[in-house]
């Protein structure tokens, strides 16, 4: 089904190979799984196989990628696209319509298929990943984990004869997770389709034997199914609390309530945060983890209630002066990257302050360092992947190191290394007496890291406690898929 052959690829304006001496075999139906550390060129392997790398991309190419017998770098990529389907890792990067219904039915119209059979279709599609209830939203409404569903069903629908996805599962819920990898194998099985899988989450994988092949700097340096990564520290009550004295009251929320149109996301929500706290925020997806997020920032207005952040009502404050002692980063970091090169980037929010001096200028030398992005300082953001993106943005909102540090999912696209040092810098942080608060799907990392967590449950807050404890009244409660491994053993 797939043969690429001395595959080599580096985009234009960059020093480096991206892809590197690319041989490689697919047979029809297989199961493949490719995993490595972020920036090895697995995203870029992926638009190779799908021909868009080689029509909408400069840069300098050498080798064979046949398709089906298709020549995947002459071939026209609606043709390509016939064979090959691809759910990017950004969910946003391939969206052309304004609803999740137009969406879904976009690739089947364009084919000219009758009516009655892409209504089939959609339906089908929506039904397999759990979104038959957002056919009639806006596309601009969903959470991040709501559009990766509506993607996958997009690709899903047009039925082709090989889907690759990259990162399917990054922005959903472990529940969620679970169930996609269960809906992809069952796809392969029924179908008979090729399916290639990008991910870090490989030990939902595990189960379903796939073919595993591992890549480092642009190269596949081998097969085989990665070593199961260690548990956190065997604590029944989780993760250690702050080592030392808790900080003044950062942020107060008295009776948040919130709504999109008629759409309620957050009920009556009341919580206290101080000063050197980890706290991670945890939910299924669309249970209004990143409306609270966007509200502590002043982004989103209390329609009832209150919000307070350093002593500042949220409702008469304009987020540029919260700005100074309030971070975000932003679930797509596509959504906060401004400048030119990664350095401009990183120094971005410094120079807006009138921050930067010698001092902060070795701050951001450091973390871009310890972050493996100093090698890229004169590269345009846009030319990172979707992992080192993340990373840029935590830099540049650590470079001025706020009070309150907001993250929504700052793990996506993170092998275990980053993950680990990310979230080791956040640390640190605390014990600098800033307030952390994380938007996660991750139990292992909210067992390893956080102090306290809060747990949402339709815009309403149903578990807030120290990490340890609130992760026995989600065992209570039923929420084993989002349990840390040493409690569920």
């Amino acid at each position: 089904m797939i043969k690429v052959r001395n595959l080599s690829f580096r985009f234009q304006g960059s020093d480096r190979y991206a892809l590197r001496d690319i041989n490689l075999d697919i047979a029809p139906g297989e199961f493949v799984a490719i995993t490595g550390p972020s920036g090895c060129g697995k995203s870029t392997l992926a638009l190779a196989l799908g021909g868009y790398l080689f029509h909408q991309y400069a840069g300098e190419v050498t080798g064979t990628v046949l398709v089906d017998g298709l020549d995947a770098r002459q071939a026209p990529v609606y043709d390509v696209a016939e064979i090959v389907g691809l759910v990017q890792q950004n969910p946003e990067a391939q969206f052309c319509t304004l609803t999740v219904a137009d969406e879904v039915a976009f690739g089947l119209e364009n084919r000219c298929l009758p009516g009655e059979e892409i209504v089939r279709r959609m339906n089908w599609a929506l039904s397999i990943v759990g979104a038959e209830h957002l056919r009639h939203r806006s596309l601009a409404t969903l959470s991040g984990g709501e559009k990766q569903k509506v993607a996958i069903a997009a690709m899903m629908a047009a039925k082709p004869q090989v889907l690759i996805f990259d990162e399917p599962t990054s922005n959903l819920d472990p529940p969620a997770t679970a169930e996609v990898f269960k809906v992809i194998e069952h796809i392969r099985q029924k179908a008979d389709i090729t399916v290639i899988v990008i991910e870090h989450k490989t030990s939902y994988l595990r189960q379903f034997n796939p073919r595993f092949l591992l890549m480092e700097e642009g190269r596949i340096v081998g097969e085989g199914a990665p070593p199961v990564p260690p548990s956190p520290p065997d604590t029944p009550q989780g993760a250690p609390g702050n080592s030392g004295e808790l900080g003044e009251m950062v942020v107060s929320v008295r009776g948040l309530t919130f709504a999109y149109g008629d759409a309620p996301v957050l009920h009556d929500v009341t919580l206290d945060l101080k000063a050197g706290q980890f706290v991670a925020v945890m939910g299924d997806n669309g249970s209004g983890k990143t409306t609270l997020l966007r509200s502590l920032l002043g982004l989103l207005r209390p329609q009832a209630g209150q919000v307070m952040v350093l002593d500042r009502d949220t409702r008469h404050t304009p987020v540029s002066e919260l700005a100074r002692q309030v971070g975000f980063v932003f679930q797509n970091p596509d959504h906060q990257l401004f400048a030119d090169s990664v350095w401009a980037e990183a120094t971005f929010a410094l120079r807006n302050f009138g921050l930067l001096d010698a001092t902060t200028e070795a701050r951001v030398t450091s973390l871009l360092e310890q972050s493996g992005l100093l090698p890229y300082r004169h590269v345009h953001p846009y030319r990172l992947s979707y992992g080192e993106k993340r990373r840029l943005n935590l830099v540049s909102v650590l470079s001025y190191d706020p009070r309150l540090i907001l993250l929504d999912e700052v793990l996506i696209g993170q092998d275990p290394r980053n993950a680990a040092f990310i979230m080791d810098l956040l640390k640190v942080q605390t014990r600098r007496k800033s307030t952390v608060v994380s938007v996660t799907h991750d139990p292992e990392t909210t067992a390893r890291y956080a102090d306290r967590l809060v747990f949402l449950n339709s815009g309403h807050v149903i578990v807030d406690a120290p990490t340890g404890p609130a992760f026995v009244q989600l065992a209570e409660m039923g929420y084993d898929d989002y349990l840390p491994d040493s409690l569920t053993r």
